[in-house]
Protein backbone atom coordinates (compact mmCIF):
# COMPACT_ATOMS: atom_id res chain seq x y z
CA UNK A 1 0.00 0.00 0.00
CA UNK A 2 3.18 2.49 1.50
CA UNK A 3 4.31 1.52 -2.74
CA UNK A 4 0.76 2.57 -4.07
CA UNK A 5 0.65 6.13 -2.25
CA UNK A 6 4.07 6.74 -3.10
CA UNK A 7 3.83 6.39 -7.05
CA UNK A 8 0.40 7.63 -6.79
CA UNK A 9 2.14 11.31 -5.25
CA UNK A 10 4.63 10.86 -8.12
CA UNK A 11 2.54 10.28 -10.90
CA UNK A 12 0.55 13.90 -9.67
CA UNK A 13 2.87 15.40 -9.32
CA UNK A 14 4.31 14.69 -12.68
CA UNK A 15 1.00 15.04 -14.50
CA UNK A 16 0.58 18.64 -12.85
CA UNK A 17 3.82 19.87 -14.20
CA UNK A 18 2.65 18.58 -17.41
CA UNK A 19 -1.22 19.83 -17.09
CA UNK A 20 -0.35 23.17 -15.66
CA UNK A 21 2.78 25.33 -15.39
CA UNK A 22 1.71 27.59 -11.94
CA UNK A 23 4.37 24.77 -10.56
CA UNK A 24 7.29 25.16 -12.57
CA UNK A 25 10.62 26.09 -11.58
CA UNK A 26 14.05 25.54 -13.33
CA UNK A 27 16.93 23.72 -11.59
CA UNK A 28 18.96 24.94 -8.79
CA UNK A 29 22.01 23.69 -7.47
CA UNK A 30 23.72 23.88 -3.98
CA UNK A 31 27.27 24.80 -5.24
CA UNK A 32 25.79 27.65 -6.93
CA UNK A 33 29.12 30.18 -6.76
CA UNK A 34 31.12 27.28 -8.46
CA UNK A 35 30.18 28.19 -11.64
CA UNK A 36 27.83 31.30 -12.06
CA UNK A 37 27.74 30.81 -15.71
CA UNK A 38 25.12 28.41 -14.89
CA UNK A 39 23.35 31.56 -13.44
CA UNK A 40 24.48 34.55 -15.58
CA UNK A 41 25.44 34.72 -19.36
CA UNK A 42 27.42 37.88 -18.93
CA UNK A 43 29.87 35.37 -16.37
CA UNK A 44 31.31 33.63 -19.26
CA UNK A 45 35.03 34.14 -19.01
CA UNK A 46 35.45 35.75 -15.74
CA UNK A 47 37.16 32.69 -14.17
CA UNK A 48 40.90 33.14 -12.60
CA UNK A 49 42.57 31.08 -15.75
CA UNK A 50 41.50 31.75 -19.69
CA UNK A 51 39.28 28.09 -19.79
CA UNK A 52 36.90 26.54 -17.16
CA UNK A 53 35.63 23.00 -17.67
CA UNK A 54 32.48 22.51 -14.79
CA UNK A 55 30.58 18.96 -14.42
CA UNK A 56 28.33 18.58 -11.71
CA UNK A 57 25.68 15.84 -10.25
CA UNK A 58 23.04 16.11 -8.19
CA UNK A 59 20.37 13.52 -6.56
CA UNK A 60 17.52 14.59 -4.32
CA UNK A 61 14.52 12.93 -2.87
CA UNK A 62 16.08 9.92 -2.31
CA UNK A 63 13.79 9.09 0.57
CA UNK A 64 10.54 10.75 -1.19
CA UNK A 65 10.55 8.95 -4.55
CA UNK A 66 11.72 5.22 -5.36
CA UNK A 67 12.94 7.42 -8.73
CA UNK A 68 14.87 9.94 -7.29
CA UNK A 69 15.31 13.41 -8.85
CA UNK A 70 18.30 13.82 -10.70
CA UNK A 71 20.21 16.49 -12.49
CA UNK A 72 23.30 16.31 -14.52
CA UNK A 73 25.47 19.24 -16.28
CA UNK A 74 28.34 20.58 -17.88
CA UNK A 75 29.63 23.25 -19.19
CA UNK A 76 32.70 25.46 -21.04
CA UNK A 77 33.41 28.79 -20.32
CA UNK A 78 36.78 31.16 -21.98
CA UNK A 79 38.08 34.46 -22.46
CA UNK A 80 39.73 35.84 -25.43
CA UNK A 81 41.29 39.10 -26.43
CA UNK A 82 43.18 38.68 -23.04
CA UNK A 83 46.55 37.65 -24.37
CA UNK A 84 48.18 37.90 -21.05
CA UNK A 85 45.59 35.82 -18.93
CA UNK A 86 45.26 37.90 -16.29
CA UNK A 87 42.16 39.97 -17.03
CA UNK A 88 43.97 43.56 -17.48
CA UNK A 89 41.67 44.67 -20.57
CA UNK A 90 38.58 44.38 -21.78
CA UNK A 91 38.12 40.97 -23.06
CA UNK A 92 35.32 38.82 -25.02
CA UNK A 93 33.50 36.16 -22.63
CA UNK A 94 31.60 32.88 -24.33
CA UNK A 95 31.05 29.29 -23.53
CA UNK A 96 28.55 26.24 -24.09
CA UNK A 97 26.41 24.46 -21.08
CA UNK A 98 24.29 21.78 -21.06
CA UNK A 99 22.14 20.28 -17.96
CA UNK A 100 20.02 17.05 -18.01
CA UNK A 101 16.67 16.69 -15.17
CA UNK A 102 14.81 13.99 -14.54
CA UNK A 103 12.64 12.99 -11.90
CA UNK A 104 9.51 10.63 -11.39
CA UNK A 105 8.37 7.54 -12.42
CA UNK A 106 7.32 9.56 -16.19
CA UNK A 107 11.07 10.12 -16.45
CA UNK A 108 10.01 13.98 -16.72
CA UNK A 109 13.43 15.09 -18.84
CA UNK A 110 14.28 18.43 -19.33
CA UNK A 111 17.02 19.29 -21.42
CA UNK A 112 18.55 22.33 -22.32
CA UNK A 113 22.17 23.81 -24.27
CA UNK A 114 22.86 27.02 -24.38
CA UNK A 115 25.68 29.31 -25.75
CA UNK A 116 26.31 32.12 -23.43
CA UNK A 117 28.12 35.24 -24.99
CA UNK A 118 29.57 38.60 -23.33
CA UNK A 119 31.72 41.62 -23.67
CA UNK A 120 33.65 42.66 -20.48
CA UNK A 121 34.61 46.31 -20.34
CA UNK A 122 37.54 46.91 -18.02
CA UNK A 123 36.29 49.91 -15.71
CA UNK A 124 39.47 49.56 -13.23
CA UNK A 125 43.15 47.95 -12.85
CA UNK A 126 41.34 44.22 -13.11
CA UNK A 127 37.28 45.32 -12.50
CA UNK A 128 35.11 44.73 -15.15
CA UNK A 129 31.58 44.95 -15.95
CA UNK A 130 30.37 42.54 -18.61
CA UNK A 131 27.00 42.79 -20.26
CA UNK A 132 26.14 38.65 -22.10
CA UNK A 133 23.44 37.32 -23.75
CA UNK A 134 22.20 33.25 -23.92
CA UNK A 135 20.47 31.65 -26.78
CA UNK A 136 19.46 27.95 -26.30
CA UNK A 137 17.69 25.03 -27.04
CA UNK A 138 14.85 23.88 -24.50
CA UNK A 139 13.24 20.56 -24.55
CA UNK A 140 10.92 18.80 -22.22
CA UNK A 141 9.47 15.41 -22.42
CA UNK A 142 7.20 12.56 -20.54
CA UNK A 143 7.41 8.67 -21.32
CA UNK A 144 4.12 6.85 -20.20
CA UNK A 145 4.76 3.77 -20.35
CA UNK A 146 6.26 3.08 -16.91
CA UNK A 147 3.35 4.98 -15.61
CA UNK A 148 0.24 2.92 -13.62
CA UNK A 149 -3.16 3.19 -13.29
CA UNK A 150 -5.84 3.03 -10.59
CA UNK A 151 -7.34 0.05 -12.92
CA UNK A 152 -4.18 -1.95 -12.98
CA UNK A 153 -4.41 -2.38 -9.23
CA UNK A 154 -4.52 -5.95 -8.66
CA UNK A 155 -5.17 -5.78 -4.86
CA UNK A 156 -1.14 -6.78 -4.26
CA UNK A 157 0.42 -5.00 -6.97
CA UNK A 158 0.26 -2.84 -10.32
CA UNK A 159 0.21 -5.60 -13.27
CA UNK A 160 1.23 -3.30 -16.39
CA UNK A 161 -0.07 -6.28 -18.43
CA UNK A 162 -3.98 -4.39 -18.15
CA UNK A 163 -5.26 -2.04 -20.56
CA UNK A 164 -4.72 1.27 -18.95
CA UNK A 165 -7.25 2.86 -21.64
CA UNK A 166 -4.73 5.97 -21.58
CA UNK A 167 -3.87 6.36 -24.71
CA UNK A 168 -2.42 9.87 -25.15
CA UNK A 169 -0.06 8.89 -22.14
CA UNK A 170 1.04 5.91 -23.49
CA UNK A 171 3.23 7.25 -25.75
CA UNK A 172 6.70 9.31 -25.38
CA UNK A 173 5.43 12.91 -25.42
CA UNK A 174 7.93 16.04 -26.07
CA UNK A 175 8.41 19.15 -27.14
CA UNK A 176 11.12 21.90 -28.10
CA UNK A 177 11.42 25.90 -28.15
CA UNK A 178 14.03 28.25 -28.63
CA UNK A 179 15.01 30.44 -25.37
CA UNK A 180 17.07 33.03 -24.49
CA UNK A 181 18.44 34.81 -21.44
CA UNK A 182 20.59 37.96 -20.72
CA UNK A 183 22.32 39.48 -17.93
CA UNK A 184 25.04 42.04 -16.61
CA UNK A 185 28.01 40.91 -14.37
CA UNK A 186 30.46 43.40 -12.37
CA UNK A 187 33.66 42.19 -10.51
CA UNK A 188 35.45 44.42 -8.57
CA UNK A 189 38.92 44.07 -6.82
CA UNK A 190 39.20 45.75 -3.13
CA UNK A 191 42.55 45.19 -2.99
CA UNK A 192 45.74 42.47 -3.58
CA UNK A 193 43.27 39.27 -1.95
CA UNK A 194 39.87 40.58 -1.59
CA UNK A 195 37.46 40.92 -4.68
CA UNK A 196 33.84 41.22 -5.04
CA UNK A 197 31.02 39.85 -7.85
CA UNK A 198 27.39 40.97 -8.43
CA UNK A 199 25.26 39.65 -11.39
CA UNK A 200 21.67 40.32 -12.68
CA UNK A 201 20.39 38.03 -15.38
CA UNK A 202 16.64 37.47 -16.75
CA UNK A 203 15.60 34.27 -18.65
CA UNK A 204 13.65 32.81 -20.40
CA UNK A 205 13.02 36.35 -22.14
CA UNK A 206 11.04 34.31 -25.05
CA UNK A 207 8.24 33.05 -22.64
CA UNK A 208 8.20 30.08 -24.83
CA UNK A 209 5.22 27.55 -24.63
CA UNK A 210 6.41 24.38 -22.68
CA UNK A 211 3.24 22.62 -21.65
CA UNK A 212 2.87 18.78 -23.62
CA UNK A 213 -0.48 18.83 -23.53
CA UNK A 214 -2.25 22.77 -23.06
CA UNK A 215 -0.75 25.43 -26.01
CA UNK A 216 -2.10 27.83 -23.76
CA UNK A 217 0.64 27.39 -20.55
CA UNK A 218 4.15 29.14 -20.96
CA UNK A 219 7.62 28.93 -19.36
CA UNK A 220 7.75 31.73 -16.87
CA UNK A 221 10.32 34.57 -17.15
CA UNK A 222 12.74 34.19 -14.42
CA UNK A 223 15.08 37.07 -12.33
CA UNK A 224 18.27 35.91 -11.16
CA UNK A 225 20.14 37.86 -8.51
CA UNK A 226 23.07 36.57 -7.48
CA UNK A 227 26.89 37.60 -5.34
CA UNK A 228 29.69 36.50 -4.05
CA UNK A 229 32.47 37.79 -2.08
CA UNK A 230 36.60 36.71 -1.48
CA UNK A 231 37.69 38.79 1.30
CA UNK A 232 41.11 38.17 2.82
CA UNK A 233 43.76 40.24 5.04
CA UNK A 234 47.90 40.19 3.89
CA UNK A 235 49.12 38.31 7.01
CA UNK A 236 46.45 35.66 6.90
CA UNK A 237 45.74 32.41 4.25
CA UNK A 238 42.31 32.28 5.32
CA UNK A 239 39.96 33.74 2.68
CA UNK A 240 35.97 34.55 3.67
CA UNK A 241 33.84 33.55 1.09
CA UNK A 242 29.88 34.70 1.91
CA UNK A 243 27.35 34.18 -0.82
CA UNK A 244 23.89 34.69 -2.21
CA UNK A 245 21.58 33.66 -4.53
CA UNK A 246 17.78 34.52 -5.07
CA UNK A 247 14.96 34.48 -8.00
CA UNK A 248 11.74 34.58 -8.85
CA UNK A 249 10.32 32.47 -11.61
CA UNK A 250 6.10 33.45 -11.65
CA UNK A 251 4.96 32.62 -8.43
CA UNK A 252 7.91 30.84 -6.91
CA UNK A 253 10.84 32.25 -5.25
CA UNK A 254 13.92 31.08 -3.36
CA UNK A 255 16.57 32.70 -1.39
CA UNK A 256 19.76 31.16 -0.39
CA UNK A 257 22.72 32.72 1.59
CA UNK A 258 25.47 31.96 3.67
CA UNK A 259 29.33 31.96 3.95
CA UNK A 260 32.62 29.57 3.14
CA UNK A 261 35.63 29.67 4.19
CA UNK A 262 38.56 28.87 2.04
CA UNK A 263 42.53 27.72 3.64
CA UNK A 264 45.47 27.55 2.00
CA UNK A 265 46.81 24.25 2.41
CA UNK A 266 49.98 24.76 0.85
CA UNK A 267 51.68 27.47 -1.32
CA UNK A 268 52.77 27.17 -5.23
CA UNK A 269 56.14 27.31 -6.21
CA UNK A 270 57.59 30.52 -6.72
CA UNK A 271 59.76 29.49 -9.61
CA UNK A 272 57.90 27.11 -11.76
CA UNK A 273 54.18 26.05 -11.98
CA UNK A 274 54.74 22.60 -11.66
CA UNK A 275 53.98 22.66 -7.77
CA UNK A 276 50.15 24.18 -7.64
CA UNK A 277 48.84 25.29 -4.46
CA UNK A 278 46.43 23.69 -2.34
CA UNK A 279 43.31 24.95 -1.09
CA UNK A 280 40.51 23.71 0.83
CA UNK A 281 36.97 25.04 1.26
CA UNK A 282 34.19 24.38 4.15
CA UNK A 283 30.86 26.46 4.00
CA UNK A 284 27.56 26.87 5.46
CA UNK A 285 23.91 27.83 3.72
CA UNK A 286 20.41 28.19 4.06
CA UNK A 287 17.66 28.18 1.52
CA UNK A 288 14.65 29.48 3.26
CA UNK A 289 12.11 27.17 4.51
CA UNK A 290 14.19 24.52 2.34
CA UNK A 291 16.87 23.50 3.44
CA UNK A 292 20.19 23.78 5.33
CA UNK A 293 23.34 22.95 3.14
CA UNK A 294 26.80 21.97 4.03
CA UNK A 295 29.72 21.74 1.34
CA UNK A 296 33.62 20.56 1.34
CA UNK A 297 35.57 21.86 -1.95
CA UNK A 298 39.52 20.64 -2.56
CA UNK A 299 41.53 22.81 -4.95
CA UNK A 300 44.51 21.37 -6.29
CA UNK A 301 46.31 23.97 -8.70
CA UNK A 302 43.78 24.06 -11.54
CA UNK A 303 41.62 21.11 -10.60
CA UNK A 304 38.77 21.05 -8.04
CA UNK A 305 36.51 18.40 -6.80
CA UNK A 306 33.22 19.16 -4.39
CA UNK A 307 30.64 17.85 -2.66
CA UNK A 308 27.65 19.59 -1.32
CA UNK A 309 24.51 17.89 1.13
CA UNK A 310 21.22 19.11 1.87
CA UNK A 311 19.34 18.65 4.90
CA UNK A 312 15.89 19.29 4.54
CA UNK A 313 14.10 21.55 7.10
CA UNK A 314 10.65 21.87 5.20
CA UNK A 315 7.21 20.46 6.13
CA UNK A 316 8.26 17.84 3.45
CA UNK A 317 11.35 17.09 5.81
CA UNK A 318 8.07 14.06 7.49
CA UNK A 319 8.15 12.19 4.28
CA UNK A 320 12.45 13.00 3.46
CA UNK A 321 13.09 12.31 6.65
CA UNK A 322 15.72 15.30 6.65
CA UNK A 323 17.54 13.93 3.50
CA UNK A 324 17.42 16.48 0.55
CA UNK A 325 20.32 16.28 -2.18
CA UNK A 326 23.51 15.17 -2.20
CA UNK A 327 25.36 17.06 -5.37
CA UNK A 328 29.11 16.76 -6.77
CA UNK A 329 31.06 18.42 -9.05
CA UNK A 330 34.54 18.56 -10.96
CA UNK A 331 36.28 21.56 -12.82
CA UNK A 332 38.91 22.23 -14.57
CA UNK A 333 40.88 25.53 -15.54
CA UNK A 334 43.89 26.43 -17.71
CA UNK A 335 45.40 29.08 -19.79
CA UNK A 336 45.75 28.29 -23.35
CA UNK A 337 47.70 31.67 -24.45
CA UNK A 338 51.04 33.51 -22.60
CA UNK A 339 53.15 30.38 -22.02
CA UNK A 340 56.66 29.89 -22.98
CA UNK A 341 57.84 26.26 -25.09
CA UNK A 342 60.26 25.87 -22.00
CA UNK A 343 57.31 25.62 -19.88
CA UNK A 344 54.25 25.17 -20.88
CA UNK A 345 52.66 25.89 -16.67
CA UNK A 346 54.77 29.18 -16.61
CA UNK A 347 53.12 32.38 -18.09
CA UNK A 348 55.25 35.06 -19.91
CA UNK A 349 55.73 37.96 -18.09
CA UNK A 350 56.08 41.54 -19.44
Amino acid sequence: MKRFLTKTAVLILALGAITEASAQQDKHFSMFSESPVFLNPAAAGFSDEQMQLFTNFRSQWLTVSEQPYRTISASADWRMLDQNADKGTNFLGAGITFYNDKSGVSNYTTNVISFPINYAFQVGQKDHFSIGLQPAFYQRSVNGSSLTWDNQWTGVEFDQGINNNELLLNQNLSVSRFDMSAGVYWEKYIGKFSKINLGLAGHHLTKQRVNILNDDSKLYRKVTLHGEGTFQTANTNVQFKPALIGFLQGPNKELTAGTAFRFALKSESQHTAYFGNMHLTLGSYFRINDALIAMAILEMNTLSIGASYDLNVSRLNVASKGVGAMEFFLRYKFNYEGRTLANPSVKKTK
